[in-house]
């Protein structure tokens, strides 16, 4: 980590105390003169560090928690284009208008107007709110690693928050994450092929957080959560890169055991009822549908989930539902 990403932490952790320049030098094990030029560095790229005389430093505007493209970039140990935007339609059509994505690109919005979810849903995306992003690159590995993928982002998901904040989130297959039983976190996994190969050209894999308290539209009130009211409580900057980092380490040290070990320890409904719903079992339920009873009862090698039919004509057989074919609603 920078030293300028060291300061801000120490700033981050004082909250509106002042921390004198001798502190934070001994602190770092740095010259006064190393930390001054820091702290200026962090002033151009816009955070509001006010300095008073003979007392020190402090970072306002916590609150708001401004995001950086030069703390993610400084943040992550690998080439990465990133693109930090006020506003867009959506995250993941930035991506598809993107010319080449040969080294991978990061984008994030302080706030999406037209933020998709999977099976056409919407995903509400209010100003300083969220984190939202998506990742897009050309992957060099096969059609075996890319099944995995959604399951993939879903894990590092987990696994950044779980460091950041120091929460426990849950997985409800195949790529929701949720807190105290309510849904925090979507994932949309789309891909673009180049029919003359037979391969996947490009990647885009976009994520979106409810990170600090706000009103959610009626039809999800009841559905979604944020991870903490306190605005500023933790750093999206920090968690944007921590997502983007554990995704592509998944990836380069791919492990289909160890994933899919930890995923399942993740998940929210093995061994639970759920209600399975899709083409195959009618209507979604926004739009009246009913479902079928059935029992998740594992995850297999490939990221589908195995389930048990309780009702209907193949009640207690068991069959492998893929990613794309079916919504899975636990019963509370």
């Amino acid at each position: 980590m920078s030293t300028k990403l060291k300061v801000l932490e120490i700033f981050r952790s004082k909250g509106p105390e002042y921390v004198s320049g001798q502190e934070l030098a001994d602190t770092l094990g740095l010259s006064r003169n190393s930390v001054w030029k820091a702290i200026r560095k962090l002033q151009a790229e816009g955070f509001d560090i006010e300095s008073k005389a003979s007392v020190g430093y402090r970072l306002l505007q916590q609150e708001e928690d401004l995001l950086s493209a030069a703390y993610i970039r400084d943040s992550l140990n690998f080439p990465c284009k990133i693109h930090l935007l006020e506003e867009v339609d959506s995250t993941n059509d930035y991506a598809k208008r993107l010319k080449s994505v040969a080294e991978p690109h990061l984008i994030i919005a302080d706030a999406q107007t037209k933020g998709r979810g999977r099976l056409g849903r919407s995903f509400y995306s209010p100003h300083s709110k969220g984190l939202y992003m998506t990742i897009a690159f050309e992957p060099d590995f096969g059609l075996d690693r890319s099944m995995l993928v959604s399951t993939i982002a879903a894990l590092g998901v987990c696994q950044a928050i779980e460091e950041v904040t120091g929460l426990g989130p849950k997985i409800k297959w195949v790529n929701d994450i949720y807190l105290n039983g309510k849904k925090i976190c979507g994932i949309l996994t789309e891909a673009e092929s180049n029919f003359e190969t037979g391969t996947i050209s490009r990647l885009i894999i976009g994520i979106g957080i409810n990170c600090y308290e706000q009103v959610f539209p009626d039809d999800i009130s009841e559905k979604a959560a944020y991870i903490t009211a306190s605005s500023g409580a933790f750093s999206r900057n920090q968690l944007a890169a921590s997502i983007t980092s554990k995704f592509f380490r998944l990836l380069e040290t791919f492990d289909r055991r160890t994933i899919l070990r930890e995923y399942r320890s993740r998940s929210m409904i093995l061994g639970q009822p759920v209600t399975l719903y899709g083409t195959a079992y009618g209507a979604l339920p926004e739009n009246g549908g009913r479902g079928i009873k059935a029992r998740a009862i594992d995850i297999d090698d490939n990221g589908g989930l195995v389930v048990e039919y309780l009702e209907g004509r193949k009640a207690r057989e068991m069959e492998t539902i893929t990613s794309g074919e079916v919504t899975v609603r636990k019963d509370y």
